[in-house]
């Protein structure tokens, strides 16, 4: 079945758009913050109100999205972040700047709901693991170059104008999602007054998917430790700025391997690729524990990039295929929620780490995190869990 059609490709635009548009504002915001305050430490409360209230806002959001239109409620949350993005231009106190910044995070808690079960959707079910891995693409390259801009943009312009931008940028979002069809399927394999029946925290969780967002989890705790201190780690190893070509490095890799990883899982399953992709991290995180120069940086930035361009797709994907197609908004939301879970716990769980053992060192004890994820795929994956459109 056709996978590039009209919709897959709004949806991908869409939300490449929006996911560089928020990566903008969280990139920003710590920047401008301390223009007007001396507490570094601010930025830190802001960014951990925007983690709790969309952490919060998930346990409610798969709820949501299946009672609703899915295209109605993605036009208002579209027209709500675009409103917190407007009242940042009525007042600049923190603490204004702080409510903003939770609200913000339900509104993009709804958004990354909806547009990860659209994708899901959307996607022919014998070319998941491909469509998958490409949408994953679009919110991956989103989630870099919204930093990128950020910073270069902030460098030369002031915040407000770059709210601005991004406020021009969500509009593209919002126009793109007036073209998107409302993809809730009809439940072929259960009568609809059955699954009208069921209790309310049926759609919030579901135990099947319950392995692969614990995976899911571990790799975001990783992954947590390479945004948060590898700029620090430069200036441990005496390399400073030239650090960041670790994610060029990771971000060619990535793109590489992502190329033909959805066809594979598509056609052999998540074996043969997960167990692999662990083993690569753990490879590229204890080696560049071990890092004093550029080239051996380079080559873990290569490593780690085959684990990122793997793992999480890859665990979404096969996460689709273990529930019923009324059950992909609990999926998505489940993962999400163990994603935001990882991360926060991995930032500061290795933080506590690096002030006792330093940064090379806690990028070496955080390979025990795909150690981990080895080990738990090994023992809880079954071939009967295998990808269903093999079956099919």
């Amino acid at each position: 079945m056709k996978l590039w059609t009209n919709q897959y490709l709004i949806i991908i635009l869409l939300s490449l758009v929006m996911f560089a548009s928020f990566y903008m504002i969280t990139a920003g915001f710590p920047i401008f913050v301390s223009t007007i305050s001396d507490n570094p430490a601010i930025a830190g409360i802001m960014t951990t109100t925007l983690m709790l209230a969309s952490l919060i806002t998930r346990f409610f959001a798969s709820v949501i999205i299946q009672k609703i239109n899915m295209k109605l409620l993605l036009i208002i949350s579209l027209i709500y972040f675009l409103g917190t993005i407007a009242l940042t231009f009525l007042n600049d106190s923190v603490v204004f700047l702080i409510i903003i910044r939770a609200l913000q995070g339900i509104g993009f808690c709804m958004l990354t709901n909806l547009v990860f079960t659209i994708s899901s959707n959307i996607v022919p079910k014998s070319r998941l693991g491909e469509g998958i891995v490409f949408f994953a693409m679009s919110t991956s390259v989103g989630t870099t170059l919204g930093p990128l801009i950020a910073i270069s943009y902030l460098a030369r312009f002031s915040f407000r104008s770059m709210m601005m931008l991004t406020l021009a940028l969500m509009c593209f979002s919002l126009l793109c999602s007036f073209f998107v069809k409302n993809t809730k399927k009809k439940e072929a394999e259960r009568p609809l007054d059955q699954t009208q029946k069921e209790p309310f925290y049926k759609y919030m969780f579901d135990k099947r998917v319950l392995l692969p967002c614990i995976l899911v989890a571990f790799n975001y705790m990783a992954i947590a430790g390479i945004v948060n201190f590898m700029g620090a780690f430069g200036k441990e190893i005496n390399v400073g700025g030239s650090i960041s070509q670790f994610f060029i490095a990771q971000g060619i890799a990535m793109v590489i391997i992502r190329m033909f990883s959805g066809k594979i899982f598509d056609k052999f399953g998540h074996r043969v690729l997960i167990i692999p992709a662990a083993i690569a991290g753990a490879g590229g995180l204890i080696l560049l524990g071990f890092s004093t120069k550029m080239w051996l940086v380079l080559v873990s930035g290569v490593l780690f990039g085959v684990a990122f361009a793997i793992i999480h797709p890859v665990i979404q994907a096969w996460a689709l295929t273990l529930v019923p197609p009324e059950k992909k908004a609990t999926a998505n939301s489940m993962l999400l929620i163990f994603i935001d879970s990882g991360l926060a716990i991995g930032s500061v769980g290795l933080g506590i780490l690096a002030k006792w053992v330093g940064y090379g060192m806690t990028f070496t004890y955080s390979a025990a995190f795909m150690i981990v994820i080895l080990i738990l795929y090994l023992m809880g994956s079954r071939k009967k869990v295998d990808f269903a459109v093999n079956k099919g």
